[in-house]
């Protein structure tokens, strides 16, 4: 089971970023994140569930989906899914359509996965070569997601977007996510956005236009903002999908 780096775009249509970047064609995905009813704070932004999953038919040492991270990686202590097989024919679904992108995997029939190496997690895995395993599995589910539309002046290309964000799978913290921690009340984003459209604790949660998304769940702090910075120069109407912070009362 190897491990999966990469920059989560998902691509509507042929693009070249600035830098020089090329991105192909691929069919749209739908975002990794789903949205529960129910008022929540930030810390209760990820709910928990176990997943059963089988060996794929004619392929009993594979389970369909790859995992990445560890306490021993850059890419954060945690094991996350990152690439899921795609399912063709729901009746040979092994149970991998119940999965999602970046969920964190706890445990693996009750073997805990939480502070481990990469190479331990693929050991543990091999153990249950052939059988059926259950995952003990973490989910981001924000509750109050908002979609925001901006339309960019011509040249930003040496103007700061007035936002400060921290966090990234890169700081040895509990949740991985980009957060809002700044907005200069005289910044462009502040002054382009409806009253309070962007508040401080808003967790990152994608970027994206009519031509391609970034995913900003699963990604470093420097790699955040350089996706950020490249998609606001490439293009004038840009969306931001955030998720507000919630109080329970």
């Amino acid at each position: 089971m190897k491990q999966q780096i990469g920059t989560y775009f998902h691509i509507l249509d042929r693009n070249n970023l600035s830098d020089g970047t090329h991105i192909l064609h691929i069919k749209e995905l739908p975002p990794p994140y789903s949205s529960l009813e129910t008022q929540q704070s930030i810390v209760d932004d990820w709910k928990e569930k176990f997943i059963e999953i089988q060996p794929l038919y004619g392929h009993l040492n594979k389970y369909g989906f790859v995992i990445s991270g560890g306490i021993d990686t850059e890419n954060g202590s945690a094991i996350v899914i990152t690439h899921i097989d795609y399912c063709s024919d729901l009746s040979l679904d092994n149970g991998r359509t119940h999965l999602q992108l970046f969920d964190r995997i706890l445990s693996i029939n009750n073997i805990d996965l939480t502070l481990v190496t990469h190479d331990d997690a693929v050991q543990t895995f091999s153990l249950f070569q052939g059988q059926p395993i259950v995952l003990h599995i973490r989910r981001l589910n924000p509750v109050n997601i908002e979609h925001i539309d901006i339309i960019l002046p011509f040249d930003i290309s040496n103007q700061s977007l007035g936002i400060t964000i921290t966090g990234g799978i890169d700081n040895n913290i509990e949740d991985p996510g980009l957060f809002i921690t700044q907005i200069d009340p005289n910044g462009l984003l502040a002054s382009i956005t409806k009253n309070n459209q962007l508040q401080i604790g808003d967790r990152l949660l994608e970027i994206k236009t009519n031509y391609t998304s970034a995913n900003l769940q699963w990604v470093t702090h420097s790699m955040g903002v350089q996706l950020i910075r490249r998609i606001c120069q490439d293009n004038k109407r840009v969306t931001l999908v955030v998720a507000h912070r919630t109080t329970n009362f």
